[in-house]
């Protein structure tokens, strides 16, 4: 048996809940941060828009849309690595609550 075994049988079924519970919050945070992230990027899309339809009627200029799509370009690649994150710390979630109920 690998120490790593032993240690998931030594832990006591209110402390192993108690775990998933602290797990289960970590994550409900972590999803509220992106759903939080995400609006902001959907209010940043639709400055975006603004700006586009500005230099199409010649209100503003080139420059400043390309720094702009720059900056979301940036900011949309941290948000899907935060994604692919929090889709892992689901993963684990998952395996353990698994474990927990095979130990029922």
């Amino acid at each position: 048996m690998s120490s790593s075994e032993s240690d998931r049988e030594a832990v006591s079924p209110d402390v192993a809940i108690a775990r998933l519970e602290e797990a289960i919050t970590s994550i409900l945070q972590e999803m509220q941060s992106l759903h939080d992230e995400s609006s902001r990027m959907d209010a940043q899309g639709q400055e975006l828009e603004g700006l586009f339809r500005g230099v199409a009627l010649g209100k503003g200029g080139p420059r400043e849309m390309m720094d702009k799509l720059r900056i979301l370009e940036e900011e949309n690649q941290d948000l899907r690595a935060r994604l692919d994150m929090g889709k892992e710390g689901i993963g684990k979630l998952l395996t353990r609550i698994r474990f927990l109920e095979e130990q029922r």
